[in-house]
């Protein structure tokens, strides 16, 4: 309240009550003293490094745990690495291709024979001979 209102406000008050003056009752303003700025000052700069340490462990802490899944997924690549690098050897090798070249193209060295073997219960059709009689007189 300004000064005039405040005045008027107060004999109002006490011309209702003659027999006994009633106190106004003033809220305190804040009021920063030359004493309490530097603590201010310290508690902001305290709050602010508080909330930047926190998010600099936070961040730290998940870049620590994405290294360790790159990691961890560089072992499970470097084992599947050298597992292909075995296989690749094996794969090059003169055995291998002869055993690939014998069980899924059929190939036989010269001078073998070739037994395939024919499950049980298999019916088989009866190849007939060609007829020598056709191909002579064409």
């Amino acid at each position: 309240m300004t000064g005039p209102l405040r005045k008027e406000r107060e004999v109002l008050l006490l011309q209702g009550e003659k027999a006994r003056p009633k106190r106004i009752v003033q809220k305190k303003k804040f009021r920063l003293s030359k004493g309490r700025l530097p603590a201010l000052i310290a508690l902001l700069i305290l709050m602010y490094l508080a909330a930047s340490f926190g998010n600099q462990f936070s961040r730290i802490s998940s870049l620590q745990r994405e290294i360790e899944n790159i990691q961890q997924q560089v072992n499970e690549l470097q084992q599947k690495n050298a597992a292909l690098r075995q296989e690749l050897q094996m794969v090059q090798s003169d055995s291998y291709i002869e055993k690939i070249a014998r069980e899924k193209l059929g190939l036989v060295k010269p001078g073998e024979t070739r037994v395939v073997p024919v499950p049980e219960g298999t019916r088989l059709k009866t190849v007939q001979p060609p007829d020598t009689n056709s191909f002579a007189g064409d």
